[in-house]
């Protein structure tokens, strides 16, 4: 059993004991990117200035994880978002209709800030808030995140967030405010053992997506909502890669912050 089925199994209550991390395996060389093959002599100090140039995350810093990449086609939908900066927040507006003829989940009840009596209770003006492969671009999204490819950190139980069955043909559609300044927030929290992640800085500019999946290939990960009045159409899911390996993102256009 892969270490993301054993955190789904502590998702569920099956178990409560600390997920204990696999074998050491050798931490990425965050530098790869940069390297240059060289084989003449002469030009190996040029190389490993261009190495050094090229190579982001190299200064010690922790650097935002890679998104990884959904399994297959998304399914069809017709998605359409703004994204607008004001002073003091920025302000998204959304709405996604299922035209793939299936039911789809849409990941878009995120976890309120301030959880009650220890409930994630989902929240519609809650977002996640990450940064982007892309230099200076932040990330304000409702959507699964995979669990931390780390051996420095574990974690006793798995995040989970809410999310809405959406039956063909049907919309669903909200409109919210996300403070500024923007802050990072992470299902897994803010440092992934390699220190803290912050975002960008500066802040270029910002988009929101929105994660959504077939119904019939997340449903045996759904579980209960946590709240006092469960929806009927809601369901949760863990953030874990079983999930998002099935996630795909509708995504607005970026806004200058």
């Amino acid at each position: 059993m892969d270490s993301d089925r054993l955190a789904w199994w502590d998702s569920v209550g099956e178990s409560r004991r600390l997920v204990e991390p696999g074998p050491r395996r050798p931490r990425p060389n965050h530098c790869r990117r940069g390297e240059v093959g060289v084989r003449v002599s002469g030009r190996v100090l040029a190389a490993v200035l261009v190495a050094a140039l090229a190579c982001g995350g190299c200064d010690g810093r922790a650097v935002e994880p890679d998104d990884p990449q959904p399994v297959g086609d998304g399914p069809e939908v017709r998605f359409s978002a703004s994204v607008e900066v004001g002073e003091r927040a920025v302000h998204v507006r959304y709405e996604l209709t299922n035209t793939s003829g299936e039911p789809l989940t849409v990941f878009n009840r995120v976890p309120s800030y301030t959880p009650s009596g220890g409930l994630d209770t989902p929240d519609p003006g809650a977002v996640y808030v990450v940064g982007s492969t892309l230099d200076g671009r932040v990330q304000i999204a409702k959507r699964v995140f995979p669990r931390p490819d780390t051996d420095r950190m574990t974690w006793a139980m798995t995040p989970r967030v809410a999310a809405t069955v959406v039956a063909a043909g049907v919309s669903v559609g909200e409109e919210f405010d996300v403070p500024l300044p923007l802050t990072r927030r992470h299902p897994y929290g803010e440092d992934f053992g390699d220190g803290p992640i912050a975002l960008p800085d500066p802040v270029r500019d910002v988009v929101f997506c929105l994660g959504v999946a077939r119904q019939a290939e997340v449903a045996r990960y759904a579980g209960p909502v946590d709240g006092p009045s469960p929806v009927a159409d809601e369901i949760s899911l863990p953030h874990l890669s079983i999930v998002t390996d099935r996630q795909h993102l509708s995504c607005s256009a970026p806004a200058r912050l």
